[in-house]
Order: structure tokens, then sequence, then C-alpha cells
């Protein structure tokens, strides 16, 4: 629990509340997020929450555009570090979803998952980017029904192990993404 002063400068008041209302949902589910346990949670007073966030839908979405910001970040840097621009964007999400199927490294999905049972217009954020992103997979210089296929399969692996239903592990799991990297490269018979 962070308990710090509203007025540490480290970390802005906003941040901090996010990272509260994402480490409630992820321990405890979005049933158990209030505004009051957010506050509690990142030190703040009901006040500056409000100040913010002026209803729980309004933190519920922040948090999932918090995460749409943080893939679109991420797969920036990853298109910014590779060699080959064919094929990049969609190297980049693969390897951004890849690393998100371990729980730890985003467990705001499983809360994300709970909220679209409170609310579908939750996930409206996301789905405006994946509309985005989509785009850019058609668009990245290799096949777009590849670059589609990719896409739905990294994103099936990331839903299945949200649903917690049986999809590939450990070395089968590794080998089903490195065939999905393979796929992303310009093929000899592709102009």
């Amino acid at each position: 629990m962070n308990n710090a002063p509203e007025n540490s400068g480290s970390v802005p008041v906003r941040d901090r509340l996010l990272d509260a209302a994402e480490q409630i949902a992820a321990r405890d589910g979005v049933s158990t997020l209030t505004l009051e346990a957010v506050a509690h949670e990142a030190g703040v007073s009901k006040g500056g929450l409000l100040y913010h966030f002026p209803a729980k839908s309004a933190l519920i979405t922040a948090i999932v555009e918090r995460l749409g910001e943080r893939c679109e970040s991420r797969q920036a840097t990853e298109v910014a570090a590779d060699s080959q621009p064919r094929g990049a964007f969609t190297r980049a999400y693969l390897a951004v979803r890849s690393s998100s199927l371990e729980p730890d490294r985003e467990p705001v999905h499983s809360a994300i998952l709970a909220a679209l049972g409170t609310d579908p217009g939750y996930l409206d954020p996301i789905r405006e980017r994946l509309a985005t992103w989509q785009a850019r997979l058609e668009s990245d210089g290799i096949d777009p029904v590849t670059a589609s296929i990719v896409r739905l399969a990294i994103d099936g692996l990331i839903l299945g192990r949200l649903l917690k239903v049986p999809v590939p592990e450990g070395e089968l799991r590794d080998r089903v993404i490195e065939k999905l990297l393979s796929m992303t490269y310009p093929q000899r018979d592709e102009p």
C-alpha cells in the first residue's frame, strides 16, 4: 500500500491513482475497486481523487486508455529498433503481446476483462486503438492476411490465458511465437 503524501513530487498524483487502481483491480478484482479504496491505496484524499476522476467509470476508462498508451509506446520502441522495415509493426505487435503472456507483466489485463462484464463501453479506447493497429498491420509491407493471422493468433493466446482455457504453454508456446515471428518477414514470392 502506498500512503505517500499527496504532494510527493516523484510520481504525479494522477499516475499514483491509476497505479493504485490497477493494483486493486488486478489483486482483488474490479468489483472491489471503489474510489475510497483507490484514494487510500494511493495515499490521496478522496477530494484529490475526485479532481482527477469524478466517477469510477472515468477511472476504469483511464486504466484502459493507459494500457493502450503503454502498448503504443512499447510498439514504437520495437519498430524503431527493427532493422527490417517490412513487417516491423507486425513484429512489434507480436513482441509486445508475447511479453504480456506472463501474467505478472500486465496484471491489469484480467481487470479489464472483468470490467468488460460490468460495461462493454469500457473497452472503447482499446477498440479504437485496435482498429488503428489493424490498419497498420494491413499496410506493413507484408501480406495483410499474414499480418492479420499473426495478430489474431497472439491475441487468441492472450485471451485464452485470461479465460483460463487450454492454450499452448512452455516450449510449444515458444515455438508457436517463433513461427508467428518467422511469418512477419517478407517471403521470397512477395513483391
